[in-house]
């Protein structure tokens, strides 16, 4: 009865622990850069995940309630609209080439976003951030971003 007792416990607890290990891996949210996105777009259909860039300087249109922008990695571009303002930042810099997440799907050629997350960090350099060709092959302002 003790042996029972011990094989349900383990099972239990070896199916808990290969519960949690997927539901984990599952729920990690990183962000693809444009050219990945844009490679796998077929295959990522309309589902919801968080692609990286910067925004290709000015391309930048606000209207009511949405805006529209040129994403980049500098290998490749894909059209944004984002269904609500931008971040301040991005709104009083448009030509900064500040490096952004968007969460979204695809709409056909176009990436529908719900949410704009603002990179932060003093400097983006090649090292830290793959973006920084990115942001040296594009007409950037040069001037520190205004806050």
């Amino acid at each position: 009865m003790k042996r029972g007792r011990w094989i349900v416990a383990a099972v239990v607890c070896v199916g808990a622990i290969v519960f949690m290990l997927t539901q984990l891996g599952s729920n990690l949210d990183f962000y693809r850069p444009v050219s990945e996105a844009v490679a796998t777009r077929e295959r990522q259909g309309s589902k919801e995940f968080r692609i990286g860039g910067v925004i290709k300087p000015h391309t930048l249109e606000q209207q009511s309630s949405a805006t529209r922008f040129d994403l980049t990695d500098g290998d490749a571009t894909v059209p944004v609209t984002l269904n609500r303002t931008p971040h301040e930042i991005v709104a009083k810099n448009p030509d900064a080439c500040i490096p952004i997440v968007v969460r979204g799907h695809w709409d056909g050629e176009t990436f529908v976003g719900t949410e704009l997350i603002v990179r932060h960090g003093s400097e983006y350099d090649d090292e830290q951030h793959s973006l920084g060709d990115a942001r040296d092959d594009l007409d950037c302002l040069v001037q520190p971003v205004e806050v």
